[in-house]
């Protein structure tokens, strides 16, 4: 099993542009590509793929998360 895993602090448009790269891999099919600090991982994408969307606030922090996954 491959992983990645990576943080990274950004605006809010470059977070922008990273959620871009992920739709245009969605829809083109084939592979996303994940990569940060030399660590390259290309993820075979499904023709059918659960999302999952939740929110958290604690405070001031709020937490926004998706998840995609599908079976390879």
């Amino acid at each position: 099993m491959t992983q990645f895993k990576h943080d990274e602090q950004l605006s809010r448009e470059q977070a922008a542009e990273r959620l871009v790269d992920v739709a245009y891999a969605l829809t083109a099919g084939g592979t996303l590509e994940l990569s940060a600090n030399g660590v390259r991982v290309g993820v075979p994408v499904a023709d059918a793929v659960l999302l999952r969307r939740e929110s958290r606030t604690d405070g001031d922090r709020v937490q926004v998360e998706l998840v995609l996954s599908w079976s390879a």
